[in-house]
């Protein structure tokens, strides 16, 4: 396919790719409102904070989409890089910030008893200063964009002129560039989808490790009953309430690993197929690129409009049972303080 062939198709695909961009944008804009307004009904949440977060760069992402496609050509330098700059920025964020809601949930697991407002377990028990983080982490890791972008001017076979924002190939190399691409696709996607699939793995194994040794009311009863070393932490409960407690952490954990899983699957194919352009020059050498390129942006948009789902399961709210599960006798816990208090 020779160069002027190229264009056409590209154009044509530009032009079938605006009015679905613009649908599912809305759609998504429309979810992400929806999903904002079931959230603050339960601002109670331990995931409130990093949620709320997410909604908002999600919808600085989705208005970059819309200024974009409205804004095809002639936007200029500077809106090309501040364009590319907040919208990294924001893909940034987010796949990060997963990651520190699930090493949050990670790290109150496995240090249950720590609970210093000051030091590092202090900054990981708080959410706004990991949002906080987070967010300065991924502004200077993505100012590369405020650097390397320019518009480029190119002519259709119309005689229209267009501009496109592309790499400014004065600054550094294509050697250079390809090496920026895999470092960016590494720092913002690779890692935080694969330690935030470990730090999930992680929780659902150390739940079977408690720091807690859970004991029912019958088993106290009981005059089978082994006696604790005098370093275990005791957590009385009902016989019920351990099955709710072990039911509901079980289902948010698998929770937690399907949203982080499904994260993963609507990125990589989008953004591993950018990475192999950046490496190969996939765009200019194969027509196939093209089409692959449109399906896989489309699968990418689809993530937007899943938080809605995810704020559903994360916070969605528990039945009457679940929160007032039933009262242990008074017996039996005057019993267990007169045991092991006695020295």
């Amino acid at each position: 396919m020779n160069g002027s062939e190229h264009m056409k198709l590209w154009m044509f695909i530009s032009k079938c790719q605006f009015w679905i961009i613009l649908c599912t944008v809305l759609i998504s804009l429309l979810l992400v409102a929806k999903a904002f307004f079931n959230l603050i009904k339960r601002k109670r949440s331990n995931y409130f904070v990093f949620l709320i977060s997410i909604i908002a760069a999600n919808v600085i992402t989705l208005l970059i989409i819309l200024f974009d496609i409205f804004n095809f050509s002639f936007k200029g330098t500077l809106v090309c890089k501040l364009e590319l700059f907040f919208s990294n920025s924001a893909a940034c964020f987010i796949n990060w910030i997963w990651l520190c809601l699930f090493s949050q949930r990670f790290f109150i697991l496995f240090y249950p008893m720590k609970r210093s407002s000051h030091g590092f377990f202090g900054f990981m028990r708080s959410g706004k200063k990991l949002i906080l983080a987070t967010a300065c982490f991924a502004l200077l890791t993505q100012s590369w964009s405020l650097i390397f972008i320019e518009e480029v001017t190119m002519l259709t076979d119309d005689d229209q002129l267009i501009g496109v924002c592309e790499r400014d190939v004065d600054i550094m190399s294509d050697f250079g560039y390809r090496i920026l691409a895999i470092g960016e696709a590494f720092i913002t996607y690779a890692f935080p989808f694969l330690l935030t699939i470990v730090m999930d793995i992680a929780v659902l194994y150390q739940s079977a490790n408690s720091s807690f040794v859970v004991m029912s009311a019958e088993n106290i009863r009981t005059e089978h009953s082994v006696l604790l070393q005098v370093n275990e932490t005791v957590k009385i409960q009902s016989s019920q309430s351990i099955k709710q407690s072990n039911r509901r952490r079980h289902q948010a954990m698998r929770r937690c690993l399907m949203m982080a899983t499904i994260q993963v699957s609507l990125n990589a194919p989008y953004y591993t197929l950018q990475l192999c352009d950046e490496i190969f020059s996939l765009r200019t050498s194969t027509h196939v690129y093209l089409y692959l390129d449109a399906f896989l942006y489309f699968i990418y948009l689809t993530q937007f409009s899943m938080i809605y789902f995810y704020t559903n399961l994360l916070v969605s709210p528990r039945g009457k049972s679940c929160r007032q599960p039933p009262k242990m006798p008074v017996s039996c816990t005057s019993s267990l303080r007169s045991e092991y208090t006695i020295v």
